[in-house]
């Protein structure tokens, strides 16, 4: 297990335009104390306890027809019909709050719900990203990896946390649940069949590979290779419950004995 500290002061301030256009900057202030079985803080300079940076970002969003759930004080999103683009771009400052990096982010993102009657829906994420500079690996793309047994959405579910670190990257999250599918012989159990496709290319510079691949860490990145997941499952068991079948088709080796090919993951889904 890896086990890291987070400490973070943020100030936002949210501007919704007209026609699902909305802005949103952000001054950040993080802190990351490595604590278990990660490349401690010391690694990157003498003496060092704790890894700070001071971030300004500015995201701009375009979600057309978008409806939202609000209260006093949150606002969830409830989608919209069109495909909903972001794009981000964050700059670290050295000399404030502690902060002692200079690294540039960009970051693109496409998503979108389709239904597709009598086909199901269809559910996908397109993203792509750059950090410009070097920096510790807190500051890079950690590529989401997930090492319990509850299904995550949103990472890599046969992949380790901390396997791959990045600074160019591309991905694909797509999932596409086709109804009853070969339940059909059962319709009283009301079961959803699915699949899912998750992909991930990456890369990292020779400054951050000297800067991060130290004694100690076992960072990797895919040099350009494709991590690839493929699974399916079955949804709506009882109206709550989904199991997930897991395949990592690629890489085909991985560097690691431990590293399953193939896992099964439970999750809650409240379906209406």
């Amino acid at each position: 297990m890896k086990f890291i500290n987070l400490e973070e002061g943020s100030f936002e301030f949210f501007n919704e335009l007209r026609n699902g256009f909305s802005i949103k900057a952000t001054a950040t202030n993080k802190t990351y104390t490595p604590l278990a079985n990660l490349l401690p803080a010391d690694s990157f300079g003498t003496g060092l306890k704790r890894l700070t940076t001071t971030e300004f970002s500015v995201r701009l969003r375009f979600a057309f027809l978008e409806k939202f759930l609000e209260s006093t004080f949150y606002r969830a999103s409830l989608g919209s019909p069109y495909p909903i683009v972001e794009a981000t771009y964050t700059k670290a400052v050295p000399g404030i709050l502690n902060s002692k990096y200079n690294y540039s982010k960009v970051l693109f993102a496409v998503s979108d719900y389709i239904k597709t009657p009598p086909f199901g829906i269809i559910n996908y994420q397109v993203y792509a990203g750059q950090t410009f500079g070097a920096a510790p690996y807190t500051f890079l793309d950690v590529a989401p990896g997930n090492e319990l047994y509850y299904y995550n959405k949103y990472a890599f579910n046969t992949m380790i946390r901390y396997q791959y670190i990045h600074d160019r990257f591309a991905g694909l999250n797509y999932e596409h649940n086709i109804g009853n599918g070969i339940f059909k012989i059962l319709p009283k159990l009301k079961f959803r069949q699915f699949y899912t496709v998750k992909a991930l290319w990456g890369s990292l510079s020779d400054a951050n590979k000297s800067l991060n691949y130290k004694q100690g860490s076992n960072f990797l990145s895919l040099d350009g290779k494709t991590y690839l997941e493929l699974g399916t499952g079955v949804d709506n068991i009882l109206r709550v419950f989904r199991v997930d079948f897991i395949w990592r088709v690629l890489p085909e080796k991985q560097p690691v004995s431990s590293i399953k090919n193939f896992g099964i993951f439970g999750s809650l889904r409240f379906n209406f």
